[in-house]
């Protein structure tokens, strides 16, 4: 399923079978995520890569073939794997130092600027491979990245949260395994969101306290409820105006952690940055030891991705309407080779 021209929907093509560079691996895709980011650049709001385009930056698949003479990518064929998309330089300063994510001369990343996993067919680098346990569907081992590994990996930038307080704005996919993921790591999650079926949601999987923002000031309620306020407020929502209410809802010595985005401008109370030490820390998608601890975070049941609709890859475009209208629950994901 390819973007054609922006604004459209998706259209189903045949680019043919990719080809296999020297130690790379053919995987045969089994389960693609679909998020905010898919649809902001469909609808020419996000990313723009050059036209004909397949998106898809969450996927999982079976490795049919490997082309290398290392015995530990040969020994990948036939299993199943999840993929992680960003093939970095590996030599840069950003690189060298654990922080691929973020690689100052990033080569691909798959679903973003190169081919995603919107196709039954997929080559990529062997070493962006990680093998799934017997215990973790293709489903499951899809969602390790874009759902979990992206909010397990901002949330260790907010340090230790044993005993902690983190307001999680937002109760959609990342945030469900955000709540997850904080109390797994012994905080308390406080969430915030508009729907009460997404609340629910989010109770269900370990919230400590679900506020509706429609019904009341969610600003008031969490001063009530902590005092000082949290430790740390984490932006799922990706909305420019409620970063100003965040900064009024962490303590001093506080963190924002912004997960979500938009191209839109925020204006902040810039005073508390220096005289009650607010930190507004950013974080961008997820590292391959990140990939690893969230696939052994789901299969010690630790947390579990919420899938709420699969669709074939033909329906992809109604995967996104999901998405785009928030109609969905938890994750929605494509099979490409259903």
């Amino acid at each position: 399923m390819q973007i054609v021209s922006y604004k459209s929907p998706l259209t189903l093509g045949n680019i043919g079978e990719p080809e296999l560079p020297a130690e790379s691996a053919r995987i045969r895709m089994m389960a693609n995520g679909v998020c905010a980011t898919d649809v902001k650049m469909v609808d020419g709001l996000g990313f723009q890569p050059k036209l004909p385009f397949v998106p898809g930056h969450e996927p999982a698949g079976i490795v049919e073939d490997v082309n290398s003479d290392n015995e530990s990518f040969r020994a990948l064929i036939g299993k199943p794997v999840v993929i992680h998309p960003h093939v970095a330089c590996g030599v840069c300063e950003n690189c060298v130092s654990g922080h691929e994510n973020i690689c100052l001369s990033m080569k691909a990343s798959y679903g973003i600027n190169t081919n995603g996993g919107l196709q039954e067919y997929l080559a990529i680098a062997a070493k962006n491979l990680i093998t799934l346990p017997g215990n973790i569907t293709l489903d499951e081992g899809a969602l390790a990245g874009g759902v979990v590994a992206v909010p397990l990996h901002g949330l260790k930038q907010l340090g230790s949260l044993l005993d902690r307080k983190v307001l999680v704005l937002g109760a959609g996919g990342l945030a469900l395994a955000a709540i997850q993921i904080i109390k797994a790591m012994g905080g308390e999650a406080i969430v915030v969101g508009r729907k009460e079926s997404k609340l629910d949601l989010a109770q269900s999987v370990g919230a400590d306290v679900v506020i509706n923002s429609t019904k009341t000031d969610y600003v008031e309620e969490v001063k009530k409820l902590t005092g000082p306020g949290v430790h740390a407020a984490v932006d799922l929502a990706g909305d420019n105006n409620e970063v100003p209410r965040l900064l009024q809802t962490v303590r001093r010595g506080g963190k924002v952690l912004i997960i979500g985005y938009s191209k839109k401008t925020f204006e902040g109370a810039y005073s508390r940055l220096a005289l009650d030490g607010i930190s507004i820390v950013g974080t961008r998608s997820y590292t391959r030891n990140d990939l690893r601890e969230s696939v052994n975070m789901i299969s010690r049941k630790l947390v579990k991705p919420i899938i709420t609709e699969t669709f074939p890859l033909e329906m992809a475009n109604k995967a996104l309407d999901l998405v785009r209208t928030g109609q969905s629950l938890g994750r929605v994901l494509v099979h490409p080779n259903e």
